[in-house]
């Protein structure tokens, strides 16, 4: 694949909580340098993204309820109408990992179901927490994700559920069977890391390290380890 190719697949992401207007503003500005797919920020940078990428090819992401997933079902309804109506054009929210866990799978799928509904059309990415789950469990995480109508099923919000691995990433395209889409996330770090990952299944990367991943530049991601 070409350094443009792969691009065309990485969600740029920095949502560390120290990030400054002038991190963000740098990462917004990677993104339209190399053509990437997604600018992933926290929520209350998603007006300053809207603005900076208006007109570009560059989606305006934001992840919700992250990392912890603890928030109500109406706080984050609320969340990604908020975003969505800031500029947000796709979601990534956390889900009920605790909630999967006790068999309460209703819940779990209508907290998706709200999600949804409140994106208004907005791609929404279930963040499975795969790292954090039995094969059965992730089996049923992403049958009550399908059934919610989310765009995309997520392994992990890239803090605490485990990094995107080939396996991992094989059995979500299994488990999906071509009815959502798949992207990976933690732990992308290189070229050779994106295009295995890519050819493994995954639609979408998510990554802090975009500009290492396309430039072959050398040093630690900017943003951290996401």
């Amino acid at each position: 694949m070409t350094a443009d190719e792969i691009a065309s697949h990485i969600q740029h992401t920095n949502v560390r909580p120290e990030a400054s207007r002038a991190d963000v503003e740098r990462l917004l500005a990677e993104c339209l340098e190399h053509g990437f797919n997604g600018a992933m920020v926290n929520p209350i940078w998603v007006p300053l993204a809207a603005t900076a990428l208006k007109g570009s090819s560059v989606r305006v992401c934001t992840a919700l309820d992250f990392p912890m997933g603890g928030a109500t079902t109406a706080m984050v309804a609320e969340q990604a109408a908020e975003a969505v109506r800031s500029g947000a054009q796709e979601i990534d929210v956390m889900t009920k990992v605790g909630w999967l866990k006790a068999g309460m799978e209703e819940e779990y799928r209508a907290h998706l179901v709200a999600v949804v509904s409140a994106a208004e059309g907005a791609p929404v990415k279930a963040m499975l927490e795969a790292g954090l789950l039995t094969s059965d469990e992730l089996a049923r995480a992403v049958e009550l994700a399908v059934e919610a109508r989310v765009s995309y099923v997520k392994n992990s919000s890239g803090f605490g559920g485990g990094d995107a691995t080939l396996e991992l990433v094989s059995e979500l395209r299994r488990l999906v069977a071509g009815r959502v889409g798949v992207k990976a996330s933690g732990g992308i770090r290189t070229r050779e890391d994106a295009e295995a990952l890519l050819a493994a299944g995954a639609d979408l990367l998510g990554s802090s390290a975009g500009v290492r991943i396309v430039t072959g530049a050398a040093g630690p991601a900017p943003f951290g380890a996401y």
